[in-house]
């Protein structure tokens, strides 16, 4: 029988602690609470004359990158990730700015591909950064259950070497740290996984997952469930349908708890590295 959200007697067994939630969660509105701290930063806004960095990805929170297949998010996860480490990554995407201001651990867990192609991928953000960040920390687990994955981040972040000094996590994609996104109870409990992490150790994690084909929204119950709790959510769509190996791919802001950025494009180039292009879909140009 599966068990209900709201079990009264169960959850008065487990020691549901009423003052710790209530001391926890009570807001004083006497107290100032300071921004959390930004991550990254993609373009800039205008306030009372001056720019400022346009802060996306802060820490705390979570975001995600919903995408349809063949639209290259791989690439723009391991650009995200370079760009938080920072090196020469500014020569790839000029607009995205990373706020790291010690040497924190990156986690990069990629649960689709096999040991070859993971390898392929991380090494990308190696040859983007210019160096070997020695804090940065791949992990290839396809072969992995959902289950091992969900404790393998929780003992990641509470492993005494890392605890506190983990930062920045990428998951590609979240929907393999569930049985079935069409599950509510499921995808209710892995999403509030998402905000645990996040709140508890003050990290910023970005997932990917799946575009449901000819509608605007990611799939199954569990993509409500990232829109609603995600600080940041962006899509990538191609600007050639017809052309799809070499169509540009457009990053559009879609959801955001803070100011949007303005949409802009990359494209990979003959080394296999995505790169900043100029668009005539985005209208902009960011290099002036």
């Amino acid at each position: 029988m599966e068990r209900m959200l709201f079990d009264d007697t169960k959850d008065n067994e487990e020691g549901f602690d009423y003052k710790k939630i209530f001391d926890d969660c009570f807001v004083d509105l006497d107290v100032i609470i300071d921004r959390p701290p930004c991550a990254l930063s993609i373009g800039q806004y205008e306030y009372k004359g001056n720019m400022y960095d346009l802060p996306v990805h802060t820490y705390g929170e979570f975001s995600a990158t919903v995408a349809p297949s063949k639209t290259k998010k791989s690439f723009y996860k391991s650009a995200l990730i370079a760009s938080y480490i920072g090196g020469t990554s500014t020569k790839y995407f000029p607009n995205i700015k990373t706020h790291r201001d010690s040497d924190y651990f990156v986690v990069d867990i990629d649960t689709e591909q096999g040991a070859y192609y993971a390898q392929h991928a991380f090494r990308r953000v190696q040859i983007m950064t210019g160096n070997k960040y020695l804090n940065y920390l791949p992990f290839a687990m396809r072969s992995k259950t959902p289950r091992e994955r969900v404790l393998f981040v929780d003992a990641l972040l509470n492993d005494p070497k890392y605890k506190g000094r983990i930062k920045f996590i990428s998951i590609d994609g979240i929907a393999d740290l569930i049985e079935n996104t069409n599950d509510i109870i499921m995808s209710a409990e892995i999403a509030q996984k998402l905000l645990k992490w996040t709140d508890n150790h003050k990290a910023h994690v970005h997932t990917i997952i799946h575009k449901i084909t000819g509608a605007d929204r990611p799939t199954g119950h569990l993509g409500s469930y990232v829109l609603k709790k995600a600080e940041t959510v962006n899509f990538l769509e191609r600007e050639n349908e017809e052309d799809i190996k070499h169509s540009d791919i457009i990053v559009k802001h879609k959801y955001s708890r803070g100011i949007s950025y303005d949409d802009f494009a990359f494209n990979v180039n003959q080394d296999g590295l995505p790169y900043l292009v100029e668009s005539q879909f985005t209208k902009t140009n960011i290099f002036n």
